[in-house]
């Protein structure tokens, strides 16, 4: 299992830690992942309106479950600030284990 995340090493690093994360956690800063996946916010239209600029490059909260042969077995996607109930998650993490 890892994670991924647009932020860099060091506060990936910090959250890891402070949720107690025995799995790694890679920094997409380049956004190459988070866009192959479809949940990077590049619209330039986000640029028009300052109180929606912070949300530009950012990452949709997103949670995608893939098997050992590369097959999405489940995806979950959402508001950036938006939250995934972890039981949901871990449910399924535990289905494809």
């Amino acid at each position: 299992m890892l994670g991924v995340s647009v932020d860099f090493n060091g506060a990936n690093q910090a959250w890891a830690e402070k949720l107690g994360l025995k799995y790694p956690l890679l920094a997409d800063t380049r956004r190459q992942i988070a866009r192959a996946f479809g949940v990077l916010n590049d619209d330039p239209a986000l640029l028009q309106d300052a109180k929606r600029i912070p949300g530009y490059l950012r990452a949709k909260r997103s949670w995608f479950v893939i098997d050992k042969e590369g097959i999405i077995r489940y995806a979950r996607v959402g508001d950036p600030r938006g939250l995934i109930p972890n039981d949901e998650i871990l449910e399924i993490v535990n289905k494809y284990r």
